[in-house]
């Protein structure tokens, strides 16, 4: 498995990958063209605290998935808190373990820069829970409270 950060030629590819997310009931909120453009734009404005991966099967070089991962720092915890905002793998290649090698490599990309990951799931989402469990990702207690500006 290869993880890479999105490149310029690369959108069409995360525009097509980002659309089948959203079109797997993983999400609450419907695929938006433009939100996607606007948010691999600000990967590739090496945003401070923005950062966009593609898995690619390293055999093929077939592009598996993608992840989205931002950071805010957190008081509380000291220090800044990893936000897995996105991470999909495309369901041929599910199964795979590509899921679980790229938490790992996540976690040791930012060792040492980062205190903790957390990330949001549908709790109708089985798949990506037993995944994130697997990986020792645990429920915190706290309940995510959402309001649109």
């Amino acid at each position: 498995m290869i993880v890479r950060k999105f490149d310029s030629k690369e959108k069409d590819i995360f525009i097509k990958l980002c659309e089948e997310f959203y079109s797997s009931h993983s999400t609450i909120q419907p695929f938006n063209v433009l939100l996607a453009t606007t948010t691999f734009n600000r990967v590739l404005e090496n945003h401070e605290n923005l950062w966009g991966y593609f898995i690619i099967d390293s055999a093929t070089m077939a592009y598996v998935g993608y992840a989205l991962v931002t950071s805010y720092w957190c008081n509380e915890e000291g220090g800044n808190i990893l936000v897995l905002d996105e991470l999909y793998i495309s369901p041929n290649s599910r199964h795979h373990g590509y899921g679980i090698k790229f938490l790992e490599w996540l976690e040791h990309e930012f060792k040492g820069k980062a205190v903790e990951i957390t990330l949001e799931v549908l709790k109708t989402n089985q798949d990506a829970r037993s995944l994130y469990k697997k990986d020792g990702l645990v429920p915190d207690g706290f309940i995510t409270y959402t309001k649109k500006i």
